[in-house]
């Protein structure tokens, strides 16, 4: 196997930074795949999800996605409106609803699956399964981090609220 060229300033960046430059190389490069069916990085990962796992509620939904509700609300809302996903009651849970793929919107999401397969196979080319792996445990420990950074400045923020209502 070849060495991979040096990416400028790669060493000398912290983690935080690569992973944003990631996070904007893979929205840039995944683009041109979108843009034959008008759909945007987070609605053609929804299209996906929905594929894969089938209706969910818009809160698993939402925490599959790593979205807010109001987020995936839009999200849904504007491919409900594009007759390619549809909304309907769960037949389990009086009050929940379930997001789903329509029958108008299948032919689109098959044709959207074959690109991001393409689009997977290209991206994790060269990466052994055990790369892989430690890569999903590495991002998995960064977003505990992150999760748990979040935490701290939520119960702060309400600390200070609660100071600032004496």
């Amino acid at each position: 196997m070849t060495a991979l060229p040096t990416l400028p300033g790669f060493d000398q960046s912290d983690l935080s930074m690569l992973v944003a430059a990631a996070r904007r190389a893979i929205k840039h490069a995944i683009a041109p795949l979108l843009d034959p069916v008008d759909l945007t990085p987070h609605q053609g990962w929804m299209i996906l999800l929905l594929r894969e796992t089938g209706p969910l509620s818009l809160t698993d939904l939402a925490l599959r996605m790593w979205l807010d509700h109001p987020t995936t609300s839009r999200l849904v809302h504007s491919l409900e409106d594009r007759h390619i996903l549809e909304i309907n009651q769960d037949p389990n849970h009086g009050r929940r609803i379930l997001v789903g793929i329509s029958k108008e919107g299948s032919a689109l999401t098959e044709t959207l699956f074959m690109a991001a397969e393409t689009f997977r196979l290209r991206l994790e080319k060269g990466l052994a399964p055990e790369e892989k792996t430690a890569l999903r445990s590495s991002l998995h420990k960064l977003l505990h981090n992150l999760a748990d950074m979040d935490e701290t400045a939520s119960k702060r923020k309400g600390k200070a609220r609660d100071l600032d209502a004496d």
